[in-house]
């Protein structure tokens, strides 16, 4: 009896030295991490410890936005493993240079992180990127976007961001097989989940190039996606119905633009998706493993193919994804139209945003404008000019409006969006653009 009670007793001794080790070592990372932020802006953090269950534990962290007086909040940051014993291990093993493999489960989670919006988190000119596809895909049609900006999620009801993540990779040495999950959910602006199944995985290598099992994603932003097909209709000036279609024609283009030639059935269901949106699923399970670097030159039929890809718009399934390749001239027609004129074509414009003097906004009653006054950056709907002053109906916030008088000699930087004049062009030289 007395041998068991002594084995118990040094149990927990070892057990209690392991744990104040692993919170030194737990305040020495945090206290080093946040040294390291303090460096580009401040930050500070109410409390970190270790909890019973071996995670690391930080509480009141505050973080200012570089460049500006808003702050990062965030509840409580949770990483580590499963077990105390598996903590100690992966400390050690960090210590030593050993990064993978030291436990078999390791996670993080951020519990209410939030940060406001503002018009001055815009991204600048000079750091735009090209967007991708998915991006290109959601604006299609809408105010010749290519990004969705801070200010548009404001004029859609967004005033902060309010999202909890989670993340956790697992590891089966057995099998030689990793599962890793991301969760995301940010409340009205959706959720998104994705799960990987990754094979072969190599743990004494520090770069893994593992082959892919398998992968299932889906996003429910039923409320977003509403959102922003009302914001993109209200640019437009178009009634919701409308809207619909003028996305699904731009969108037809945008996929024949990058060499995507869906299925009538996937546009019927994309269809049925954008007017209830409920959720995108995508699931994977091709018949071998892939390596993920062969996975970069797919072409994205072939990638399809050899995913065994199956998407689901609403949980219900696209049964035939691809379709065949249209010609250019079976797409349906934008604010480009083309009339055949004896040998040579006119091209005819629609309404575009130009710049416009601000002397023939007579001209232009009942258009849509921007402009720059005193500074300040306007539009709206043009009403009536009158002599001098020039009254326009101007969006003041998400869904309001307010008619206001200004003075014509002090608009600046003037763009309405209006009919381009007709170019005559030669029928050979509209083919060689094509």
């Amino acid at each position: 009896m007395k041998f068991f009670t002594r084995l118990v007793i040094i149990i927990l001794i070892l057990a209690g030295m392991a744990y104040g080790y692993i919170w030194y070592k737990n305040k020495q990372m945090i206290d080093d991490a946040f040294s390291m932020i303090k460096m580009q802006t401040s930050a500070s953090y109410d409390s970190t410890y270790v909890s019973l269950d071996g995670k690391s534990v930080t509480t009141g962290i505050e973080i200012t936005m570089p460049g500006t007086a808003q702050k990062i909040t965030v509840k409580e940051f949770r990483f580590g493993t499963g077990s105390l014993l598996d903590s100690f291990k992966m400390v050690r093993g960090i210590e030593t240079g050993q990064y993978f493999g030291t436990a078999d489960t390791v996670s993080a989670e951020l519990v209410q992180l939030q940060f406001p919006l503002t018009s001055s988190m815009d991204s600048s000119s000079d750091f735009k990127t090209e967007p991708d596809i998915f991006t290109q895909i959601t604006l299609a049609g809408c105010d010749n976007k290519d990004n969705l900006e801070v200010s548009d999620l404001i004029d859609m009801g967004y005033k902060q961001v309010t999202l909890d993540f989670s993340t956790e990779f697992s590891y089966d040495k057995h099998i030689n097989q990793a599962n890793w999950n991301m969760y995301l959910n940010a409340g009205d602006l959706g959720s998104f989940n994705i799960d990987f199944l990754l094979d072969q995985i190599n743990p004494n290598a520090l770069v893994q190039n593992p082959k892919l099992k398998s992968i299932t994603m889906e996003s429910l932003n039923p409320v977003f996606t509403e959102r922003l097909f009302e914001h993109c209709a209200k640019l437009e000036g178009l009634e919701l119905e409308q809207y619909y279609s003028r996305h699904m024609d731009y969108l037809r283009h945008v996929l024949y633009n990058n060499n995507l030639h869906f299925s009538d059935e996937f546009y019927s269901s994309y269809q049925e998706y954008i007017r209830q949106p409920r959720s995108i699923r995508l699931d994977t399970f091709p018949s071998e493993s892939i390596n993920t670097m062969d996975m970069m030159g797919m072409s994205p039929q072939r990638l399809v193919h050899a995913l065994s890809l199956r998407v689901f718009l609403n949980d219900k399934r696209v049964s035939q994804l691809f379709g065949n390749p249209p010609s250019r001239s079976e797409l349906p027609p934008l604010d480009t139209v083309v009339e055949v004129e004896d040998d040579n074509l006119t091209l005819v414009q629609g309404l575009t945003l130009q710049q416009t003097e601000p002397s023939n906004l007579g001209s232009y009653i009942g258009y849509d404008a921007r402009f720059s006054y005193r500074g300040k950056e306007y539009r709206g709907r043009i009403n009536s000019v009158s002599g001098s002053t020039v009254r326009i109906n101007t969006t003041i916030s998400s869904g309001n409006y307010l008619e206001m008088p200004f003075r014509i000699n002090e608009i600046k930087n003037l763009q309405v969006r209006r009919e381009v004049q007709s170019e005559a062009v030669k029928r050979a030289e509209l083919e060689s653009k094509e």
